[in-house]
């Protein structure tokens, strides 16, 4: 545990994602990952703090009888939040620090879009993280904040993608604007034909939420035609563990981590 160590770290809008890795480790291969609510109200010292301390198991405490960690001499980060990358940088002062960003070697192209800096960082990541795990053609979902749909072709040419609302946002909507509805607890019912109130809620939501993601990559390979043709389907982010897809599915919980585990690597 002495050799020093990656800092991957995904902020999405919602959620914080990190993971400790060591830079020759397999891809996905990671020593410990950490998942926290993000504060766009952080200081550096707070920011720094909440990480480190998170990433020290009480075990190493125990053992050791204090807080313990390998040296970090690099950090990577995907960020969707502008007003943290500052303190992000500050809080890395003392190693290195790789911010995911279009222009960066990837092995993909974005050169069929027309603003490839519009691309989020965490997609550009989730792509990434594809490619160490499967040959494209893709297409990659990322249940989270908002859900994203990103299709790449044999070639691993960014053809397009999708944005919709993500899963907790609707359900918090739907609780909030309608009068007779209220919130429930987000577990599947026991049948899509729901009985009461609350079992309805729960089968429109999360069962229509899984018919949605379906059907928008259904509609993507559809509308793509040869160039999406036996595409490998990645399902990824921080909601995706409420929904059960279908077989076609590749679960990648840590596709983001993965895609910054590369990139740090091809960019080193």
């Amino acid at each position: 545990m002495n050799a020093p160590c990656w800092l991957l770290v995904d902020v999405g809008n919602t959620h914080t994602v990190a993971a400790l890795a060591r830079p020759d480790a397999k891809e996905g291969e990671f020593l410990r990952t950490i998942r926290f609510r993000t504060d766009t109200q952080a200081t550096a010292d707070e920011y720094r703090q909440l990480v480190l301390q998170l990433l020290v198991t009480p075990q190493d405490a125990m053992a050791q009888g204090q807080a313990s960690l390998p040296p970090i001499s690099r950090m990577i980060v995907s960020s969707v939040v502008p007003i943290l990358e500052p303190v992000i940088r500050e809080a890395a002062s003392g190693m290195s620090i790789l911010f995911v960003h279009k222009d960066l070697k990837s092995g993909y192209a974005l050169d069929g879009l027309p603003h490839p800096e519009q691309l989020g960082a965490d997609r550009l990541a989730n792509i990434a993280g594809a490619l160490a795990l499967a040959k494209p053609p893709f297409i990659i979902v990322d249940a989270g904040t908002a859900t994203t749909f990103c299709a790449l072709d044999s070639n691993a040419r960014y053809l397009g993608g999708a944005i919709t609302p993500g899963l907790e946002i609707s359900w918090r909507a739907l609780a909030a604007r309608a009068a007779k509805l209220f919130s429930v607890p987000l577990v599947p019912p026991p049948s899509v034909l729901g009985n009461t109130t609350e079992t309805q809620i729960q089968s429109g939501v999360l069962h229509g939420y899984e018919a949605l993601i379906e059907g928008m990559c259904e509609r993507l390979a559809r509308e793509a035609g040869a160039a999406l043709k036996d595409a490998t389907w990645f399902a990824t982010g921080g909601c995706i563990h409420y929904l059960k897809l279908a077989a076609k599915f590749r679960h990648e919980p840590n596709l983001t981590l993965i895609g910054l585990q590369r990139l740090g690597r091809q960019n080193g």
